[in-house]
Parts: C-alpha cells; structure tokens; sequence
C-alpha cells in the first residue's frame, strides 16, 4: 500500500505501476540453443565423418567406418593433390572470372536502372526481371547450341560468361533496388560539383553498394564451384575439368578406393572455407543490408 501511495504520490503511471517485472524465458532460451547446436552438428556430422575417412585405408573403412584408430594414412592428401590440384586451378579461374565480371555488370545494371533515365527503361527492365521467372534447366539446350555457334565448347569462356548471364537477372534486380533506395540528393550533390555519370558510380555507387556487392559475389563464387551439369556439357578435356567434375570422374575410376577419393573432397572443400572466414563480415552486411533494401 505505501509503494501504490508513493506512486499515485508522485504521478507515475498507472500503466507503470500495474506493470510486472518480465521474468527471463530460461527455459524457452535453453530449448532454442539446444536445437540450434543439434542441426549444427547434423550438418557438420557429414563432413566429420568425410574427414575421419580422408586418414584411412580400404580396410579401416570397410572394418572400423566409425571409429578413427592409427595407422593414419595421410599420404592420402598428398595422392588427392596430385590428382585434384589442377582441377582447384580451373574451378577458382572459372568461379573466380565469373564473380568479377557478374559484380561489375549488375552494379552497372543495378546503378542505370535505379538512377539514369533513359528511354525503354521500364520495359526493358522487366524483361531482365522476367528471365527469373524462368527455370535454368529450359537454358540447357539453347545455352549450350549458343555456345557451339561461338565457339566456345571445351573453354573457360564457357563457364564463365553463362554463369554471368545466368546470374543477371536476380542480381540486377536486388543491386537497381538498393540503388533506388539511396537518397537522390546525394548524387545531385555530386553533379552540381561536375562530376559525370561514370565517377558518380565509380566514386559514390560502388561505396554503397559494397556489401552487396560481396553478397553476390559470394554467392556467384559458390554456385560456379558447385555447379555439375553445365561444365559436364560444355568441357570436355580433362586438364580443363572444374573440381566438381574431375572428382566425379574420379570416384567412377577409383573405384573402392575411398581414402584419396575423400582427401580429394576435403581439398576442393578447403578454399570455400577460406573464402567464408575472410568474407564473413561482408557476407553478413550483405544480407542485412539487401534485407532492409528490399
């Protein structure tokens, strides 16, 4: 009673005062940190076991698959690289080639239709647009006859200027969105002071645009390095073969031979680890500022 008094005393609220201290959600808390560390060691479980196999003979697998036990063959690593090293130099020329140029042509794309006027603007953006709409497996067969005409088939050129085509649409998409969403006075500003088209973008656009930037190129590395089917098609010798490939060809010729096989995966795992602990901080920024943006 004489806390109700002092409060109505000294006019505080009465929302204040009948409100309850909040009590911390202990268990709620537990519960959720329990089951984000379980779906972090399932999928860290697969390449645990990648990693333990990777150290092992035929018969260490076949007899003790999940138990880690000497002798520890890593010469295993040592007979993957001589077969998988060429292969990581073709796959970080092609992902590689494809992100640089990717960034550079949706932030163009991104910057023009976000900020320029110029006639058949709307129309011609939402032909971009609509391609997403698309599936990529109906781009099979006319991707790989444009490349025939052009002759491109059993190059790098292959890989990446597809890849760069494939990834415009989405990307143009999100950079012309970011672009938009900056304000207009910023880059009057500069044209009052002289400055071009060319250096407003080089100068302020491509500043703003960084954590996207590196979102996307983030993720046009990864698709690259993933993808299968498309070098599959268009390469055909195999000192130009990307990692994705030559390890395909390599489990059906080395069959029952799983140590240099899953030293061979955990190479071509490696530079995409290196590439996420250095890009980290970028890739974050990107996905919290595309979130806001859009």
């Amino acid at each position: 009673m004489d806390r109700i008094e002092q409060d109505v005393r000294w006019g505080t609220p009465a929302s204040v005062r009948l409100r309850k201290p909040a009590r911390p959600r202990a268990w709620g808390e537990l519960a959720k940190h329990a089951f984000m560390i379980l779906v972090c060691l399932l999928l860290l479980y697969p390449f645990a076991l990648m990693l333990q196999m990777s150290v092992k003979d035929t018969e260490q697998i076949m007899y003790e698959f999940f138990r880690i036990s000497s002798p520890y063959h890593f010469d295993n690593y040592a007979r993957a690289w001589s077969e998988v090293g060429p292969m990581i130099k073709n796959s970080v020329v092609m992902a590689g080639g494809s992100a640089l140029i990717s960034i550079f042509i949706t932030a163009a794309a991104g910057y023009g239709f976000g900020k320029l006027k110029f006639p058949g603007k709307e129309p011609l953006y939402w032909i971009v647009f609509a391609k997403m709409m698309l599936p990529g497996v109906m781009n099979l067969i006319p991707s790989f006859v444009l490349a025939w005409k052009l002759g491109l088939l059993n190059s790098y050129w292959a890989v990446i200027l597809f890849a760069v085509g494939g990834a415009q649409p989405f990307w143009v998409f999100v950079m012309r969105t970011f672009v938009a969403g900056q304000p207009q006075e910023l880059f009057d500003s500069a044209k009052v002071d002289g400055a071009g088209e060319a250096r407003i973008f080089w100068h302020i656009a491509l500043p703003l645009l960084r954590p996207v930037l590196s979102l996307s190129a983030l993720n046009v590395f990864l698709g690259v390095w993933n993808d299968y089917i498309w070098p599959l098609v268009t390469i055909q010798s195999f000192d130009k073969r990307p990692i994705t490939t030559g390890l395909a060809y390599l489990s059906s010729t080395h069959v029952g031979d799983y140590g240099p096989l899953m030293a061979g995966y955990v190479i071509a795992s490696v530079p995409l680890f290196l590439l996420f602990a250095f890009g980290m901080k970028q890739f974050v920024q990107g996905l919290t500022g595309g979130a806001v943006k859009l």
